[in-house]
């Protein structure tokens, strides 16, 4: 009760115009048979919508979700507490939980979200189903606020953050070692990401573009493709990302560290970025600006005219994989140099005791040895 009083007072509802909207009193069934999607839609059109800043409660049980559920609206939250498993249904697509042009909605609770992304990916075979479903989306929403729920093994990407001034904390992510399973994708301003764990085979906490003043505290990752930037897809993108600051990141078996990663033919800017406080164990490419970032496929022409300036990397502490590596790569474009990349405090070593090593190409900066002035 105090709980549900807390949530009214903060978007500035009364008590009594709060209401606790239980799916099991819309047609939810915890019996992990029933599909929920129709009662938690039924709860905010039946009673949020009428009781401004209640809460759709998902209490203890084992709920089972195989209908999508797009909601909206403002000031309410979605508190759950029991665990919903998305049936393996290759009829599902798109976001099995999104929220769409939305402000102030609190998502929250003790529960637990089963992708069961491993029966979506037969034999770890990423193609028999591209169109997998993701879990939780909020699209073109401000003010949000996501926390304490755990998402586990989603058939593709777990959380996409796109909007403005919202916070994600408190939220462990456990998934499939293995590609298309990002934990945390973020675009918009002013958004914050902290104090979440995550294991994945893919990016850990992750910024996409337009982006400007987003800070991301307090991460673990293991066996992640680690903390990054982009990429901003195999186009002429216009990237537009300022002011970001990561700090106190420790990551464990990671494809990379700290990344900037696009393609060759992208337009725009990326500038005053910060790394701070990193942990590394065994990492491949502990500190990354990759303007040829191209996994998939042949790198387009070397068109884009994408600039990457005044990006630090401060205290790095740790071990590189010992895969011959380079702790520091810089690949940029020609003419379009990536400038005053700084690196501080730096002491990354081998795991195997190898030699190390830099690469840079058309960059420079201070801070490491062989690195041209700017």
């Amino acid at each position: 009760m105090f709980r549900l009083l807390l949530l009214c007072l903060t978007y500035g509802f009364s008590f009594g115009s709060c209401a606790t909207c239980n799916v099991l009193d819309y047609g939810g069934k915890a019996d992990n048979r029933t599909d929920v999607g129709p009662a938690i839609l039924s709860a905010y059109q039946n009673c949020v919508m009428k009781s401004p800043g209640s809460t759709i409660l998902i209490p203890a049980g084992n709920f089972l979700l195989d209908s999508n559920v797009a909601l909206g609206g403002s000031g309410y939250t979605l508190q759950l507490e029991g665990t919903i498993t998305i049936a393996f249904n290759t009829k599902l697509g798109g976001t099995m939980l999104q929220w769409s042009n939305c402000n102030g909605i609190t998502l929250t609770g003790t529960g637990k979200i089963l992708g069961q992304g491993t029966l979506w990916r037969p034999n770890g075979d990423l193609s028999v189903y591209p169109g997998r479903p993701r879990l939780v989306r909020f699209q073109n929403c401000n003010n949000c606020k996501i926390s304490g729920i755990t998402l586990v093994n989603s058939p593709m990407f777990h959380v996409t953050i796109i909007g403005n001034n919202n916070e994600a904390w408190n939220i462990v992510v456990n998934a499939d070692i293995i590609g298309e399973t990002d934990a945390f994708d973020v675009s918009g301003n002013d958004n914050y990401v902290h104090d979440v764990q995550v294991t994945n085979g893919d990016e850990c906490v992750t910024v996409k573009t337009p982006t400007k003043n987003f800070r991301a505290e307090n991460i673990v990752c293991y066996h992640t493709a680690g903390c990054n930037m982009g990429s901003f897809g195999n186009a002429a993108t216009n990237a537009a990302v300022s002011n970001v600051y990561y700090r106190n990141v420790t990551l464990y078996n990671s494809e990379a560290g700290a990344q900037i990663k696009t393609y060759p033919n992208n337009l725009g800017y990326v500038t005053n970025i910060t790394y701070e406080d990193f942990k590394l164990y065994e990492v491949d490419y502990p500190m990354s600006v990759n303007l040829y970032w191209c996994p998939h496929t042949k790198c387009p022409a070397a068109t884009g005219t994408l600039t990457v300036t005044d990006v630090t990397f401060r205290n790095f502490q740790g071990t590189e994989s010992g895969n011959s590596r380079p702790v520091v790569l810089l690949d940029c474009i020609p003419g379009h140099e990536c400038k005053n990349i700084v690196f501080d405090q730096i002491n990354v070593k081998a795991s195997n005791g190898a030699a190390t090593h830099d690469t840079f190409t058309n960059a420079c900066g201070t801070g490491r040895p062989g690195l041209p002035a700017c």
